[in-house]
């Protein structure tokens, strides 16, 4: 800034304050003349608008859209409040005494005002919507006395303020940048600076305290680029009555606009559910959340600019003389699960005692991946991985499918980053396969097979708590799920997925609709959700066309043949397990799936532990003789076995 700019900046309050004095002195005289009978023309001349200085009346005017009329009407208002000159003409203007307390009503404001108009003081009018002045109708509608808003009053006069009435529901955040701008805060900022009201979710800004605090710095430097303050705004301050929600929308709006600033929600879904998306629907300013709305939502703000952008993951050590094995462990570990810098700094402290580079690797990736499960936990059943691929019994063309999907989900990062093919588009990253096959044909265990040579996490979804009767509640638990899930990148596994994701109905009610909208939530989900969503199903032709197309793996599993069978009974049985003549040629010739298979080989152990004898072909048979009869299928003995 030249010495010259530095000047002006400086000097604006006392030309603002010059400027109001002459305008205040325009006033008095022309109200002093007119009662002296001085027969001089009440209206005052045209405002004075230099094109090197802009008073804070005309801001005001070109923020909120006033004519000529309203913005005189601010300034007078103003003036009876700061300059006791003019509220004395006023008070004689009204046959009142000098010394008596007087407020301009409506009526005086038409008489003496220029290019005066009634809609100003409509309640759709730019004084009443933003509340820059206050009415008293007590007296009706012409004679109604009118007070300037304290805050617009402060704004005009150049004096630094904060709207009162948002203590407690919002602050203003003119903290530093605290990171230079790189890409995705310019991305940002251009989002804002748009044409249109702009929404900015940041998904996974929810995820853990680091990840927050990136995603208020991330929201800070977006707003700073785009010439803005944050105006951080607590959802657990603000009523739910749909009035107070839109009387709390209009301040903040007025208070965005005089600052100016941009307003920031931290979303916090199970505690605030839907009064993000009321207030946000009220607003008219562009807002920054941390964390996302569902679709649901979304679909009440159209006339909202969506964009999705997610924080990026900082976390690093922070003790940079770390052994280069270390340091190669945590930035491997890194790249997949997300956690906060303690519990970095905590588990690289394991290390310590460790020479072995292999050994090291493990017990960071281990540590973190334990401890970015975050709430996971509480949301699917984690399933403990022991099964390999070569504990499976399927065709060679299975087998190859899901090695395929295991070498996908290893080398996501590489394709996608280091490579560049995410670079273009952010949806369509998600690996989504698709299990189909009769139950007990190995689908779940062929998940536990992908997860283990991965090294990650497998969660089992819970579709019961998942499904809900109410409208929007499958998505927000979906919505649930899949954040929580995003910390570690762990697998998804959607057991039964038709009974969710069937296929979507021509909409004849609010049911079908929404319905149909939590079908195309999931795809939306899974499509850009960083690891691996696995879906089974017994019925494949039940799973919406729609949602196959965008399904990067099919693997049908067949029901197994009688030589696959024969496999599957030989690995039922640990090398500890004492057995005795077992004719597994025989017991192949059950038409049984696998997991059929290991619960008579279960049942047929604790049979033969009863009896004190080691597992004998009658047990086993006695096993699949009860299995049959859950099953409601008749037993036959195979050619050959005993009776």
């Amino acid at each position: 800034m030249t010495v010259a700019h530095e000047s002006a900046a400086q000097a604006w309050p006392e030309r603002n304050q010059r400027w109001l004095s002459q305008r205040f002195t325009v006033w008095r005289e022309r109200l002093d003349n007119h009662r002296c009978g001085g027969g001089e023309p009440i209206g005052a001349p045209p405002f004075d608008d230099p094109t090197d200085f802009q008073p804070a009346a005309l801001q005001v005017r070109a923020i909120f859209g006033l004519t000529t009329f309203e913005t005189e009407l601010l300034v007078l208002a103003a003036g009876i409040e700061i300059d006791s000159a003019l509220r004395a003409a006023v008070a004689q203007a009204k046959g009142r005494s000098p010394l008596e307390a007087v407020q301009p009503t409506f009526s005086l404001a038409l008489a003496l005002l220029p290019e005066p108009h009634w809609d100003a003081l409509s309640p759709l009018g730019a004084l009443r919507h933003w509340s820059l002045v206050d009415f008293d109708f007590g007296a009706g509608l012409a004679h109604a006395s009118l007070r300037i808003d304290e805050r617009v009053l402060h704004y005009l006069t150049g004096v630094a303020a904060f709207d009162e009435r948002l203590n407690g529901f919002a602050y203003l955040d003119d903290g530093p940048a605290e990171a230079e701008p790189d890409d995705i805060t310019l991305d940002i900022a251009m989002a804002i600076g748009g044409t249109g009201a702009a929404l900015v979710m940041l998904p996974n800004a929810t995820a853990e305290p680091s990840r927050k605090r990136a995603g208020r710095v991330l929201a800070r430097a977006a707003f700073q680029r785009a010439g803005l303050q944050t105006l951080w705004t607590d959802l657990s301050a603000a009523g739910g009555e749909p009035r107070e929600v839109v009387e709390l929308a209009h301040r903040l709006d007025r208070e965005a606009a005089l600052t100016p600033a941009g307003i920031a929600l931290a979303l916090d879904p199970a505690a605030h559910a839907g009064s993000a998306a009321r207030l946000i629907a009220a607003l008219r300013s562009p807002v920054i959340t941390l964390g996302a709305l569902s679709s649901l939502e979304l679909a009440d703000l159209p006339d909202r600019r969506v964009w999705r952008f997610n924080v990026p993951h900082s976390g690093r050590p922070a003790n940079r003389d770390l052994p280069s094995a270390v340091r190669r462990a945590s930035d491997r570990a890194l790249q997949q699960f997300h956690v906060d810098e303690a519990v970095l700094d905590q588990a690289l402290a394991s290390t310590a005692d460790l020479d072995d580079d292999a050994t090291i690797e493990e017990r960071v990736w281990d540590a973190l991946r334990e401890s970015a499960r975050g709430g996971l936990d509480t949301l699917a059943q984690r399933i403990d991985c022991r099964t390999t691929f070569d504990d499976l019994v399927v065709p060679p063309l299975v087998e190859a499918q899901l090695r395929e999907i295991a070498s996908q989900l290893g080398q996501r990062r590489r394709v996608y980053d280091e490579w560049g093919f995410g670079d273009r588009h952010r949806r369509g990253l998600g690996i989504a396969a698709l299990f189909a096959g009769e139950s007990g044909t190995g689908k779940t265990l062929a998940a536990e097979a992908i997860a283990n040579a991965a090294r990650l996490d497998l969660y089992r979804i819970d579709l019961a708590s998942v499904v809900s009767k109410y409208i929007g509640e499958t998505e927000k638990n979906l919505s649930r799920v899949f954040d929580a899930a995003e910390r570690s990148g762990a697998v998804l596994l959607f057991d039964e997925a038709d009974a969710l994701f069937g296929k979507r109905s021509e909409v004849k009610d609010s049911h079908d609709r929404y319905a149909n909208i939590e079908v195309a939530y999931l795809l939306q989900r899974v499509e850009t959700y960083r690891g691996l969503a696995v879906l089974t199903t017994n019925m494949k032709n039940t799973i919406d066309r729609a949602f196959l197309r965008r399904i990067r793996f099919i693997v049908q599993f067949p029901f197994p043949d009688e030589a696959a069978r024969e496999q599957i009974w030989r690995l039922q049985f640990p090398a500890r397990a004492p057995l005795g003549g077992i004719d597994y040629a025989m017991l192949a010739r059950l038409q049984l799936s696998g997991g059929h298979i290991r619960s008579v080989a279960l049942n047929a152990a604790f049979h033969a532990a009863g009896r004190g004898k080691p597992i004998e072909q009658s047990d086993l048979l006695a096993a699949a003789r009860a299995e049959f009869a859950k099953l409601e299928r008749t037993f036959n003995v195979p050619a050959g076995g005993p009776v």
